[in-house]
């Protein structure tokens, strides 16, 4: 079972959540995208629907919506992780403010 966050965004692109994965440290890096392994500099097709990231604390799945992105999380979820989550919910969300998911 995992968690979810919806944001509203959409217009996202690569170089918006490339900038938003940046902040971290250790910066966090692209591992997949449309369920095929990437290297972390790769940079996916701009018709993507799913992509996972890695953050400092663990992985978070970043799934395309008609208005935006569900930030997703599995499993036994740290609090560190869920703060990380959230703070990559509020770089990439139009207006700053999480939908109830």
């Amino acid at each position: 079972m995992g968690m979810e966050l919806s944001i509203l965004a959409p217009s996202l692109d690569w170089i918006r959540i490339r900038s938003a994965l940046d902040q971290f440290a250790p910066k966090g890096s692209l591992r997949m995208a449309d369920g095929q392994l990437t290297f972390p500099d790769e940079e996916p097709s701009p018709d993507w629907r799913e992509l996972r990231v890695a953050l400092p604390s663990g992985m978070v799945t970043l799934k395309r919506t008609k208005n935006g992105l569900d930030l997703i999380t599995w499993g036994k979820i740290s609090e560190e992780l869920l703060g990380e989550r959230n703070q990559l919910g509020q770089s990439l969300g139009e207006d700053s403010s999480p939908l109830p998911g």
